[in-house]
């Protein structure tokens, strides 16, 4: 009997906090008809709390600041994160102490202090776009290789790569270590300091256990230079995202 009684309290509770999760959360700098610049997402896991609504309240608030951090980092001025969902994955354990794994996205508004355009036209605003794009058809959890990104400037590639690493990251991708494309470079005697082929891309996605390889480049002069990404199925060797983005 006290089994019994544990599963259905255990069902109602799981059920009580997937479908209250689900629902879109709004603070309260929410503006009408205000500006979408962008969109961010992350996956977190949160511990319970007393009771499931209450538990759901306080999970919508910890994915607020998370995606409100996220969205600091991609994008310039005054911003803030509305039309969150949240989204239940696993649940993990008996007790409404106990924790779950959770998804959550959200769109990135401009509030003021500046305008869309010049958001639009900075770095980081750029990166944004072409990591999401680039990705936006690759599952979570894809285990995601930058082969290379080549620039005129060795500092602005080392800067691209790592701001995409933190993008990507955040977004709930595993990144490998830039040090094992190294170790596979000395191995394999791959020459890494510029542009491979694509069948050379792929052969090193293998090598390192990636679901997915991306290269990309900076050309372009003054006002005019563009970033450009791929993405390509280690598996198949097809291409699966691009992007190409005004720095």
């Amino acid at each position: 009997m006290k089994k019994i009684v544990s599963g259905l309290v255990l069902v109602l509770l799981v059920g009580l906090l997937g479908s209250c999760a689900s629902t879109p959360y709004k603070p309260s700098s929410n503006v009408p008809n205000a500006q979408v610049i962008g969109s961010v997402q992350t996956e977190f896991f949160a511990t319970g709390g007393n009771g499931a609504v209450e538990v759901t309240e306080s999970i919508k608030q910890q994915a607020y600041i998370k995606l409100k951090e996220i969205a600091s980092q991609k994008y310039q001025g005054n911003i803030d994160v509305v039309d969150i969902t949240v989204v239940l994955i696993k649940w993990r354990g008996v007790l409404v102490t106990a924790g779950a794994d959770y998804s959550a996205d959200g769109k990135v508004i401009l509030l003021g202090g500046g305008s869309a355009s010049s958001i639009a036209a900075g770095v980081e605003g750029a990166l944004a776009r072409a990591a999401d794009a680039t990705l936006k058809n690759v599952p979570k959890r894809s285990r995601i290789a930058i082969v290379y990104i080549t620039a005129l400037d060795k500092s602005q590639t080392e800067y691209i790569s790592g701001e995409l690493e933190v993008i990507w990251v955040n977004a709930g991708y595993i990144i490998i270590d830039r040090s094992q494309l190294d170790r596979i470079r000395r191995e394999q005697n791959f020459q890494l300091s510029g542009v491979v082929d694509d069948n050379t891309a792929v052969s090193i996605g293998k090598i390192i256990g990636a679901n997915i390889i991306v290269t990309g480049r900076v050309d372009g002069e003054g006002n005019l230079r563009r970033l450009r990404l791929r993405a390509l199925d280690t598996q198949t060797a097809q291409v699966v995202g691009v992007a190409s983005e005004r720095l």
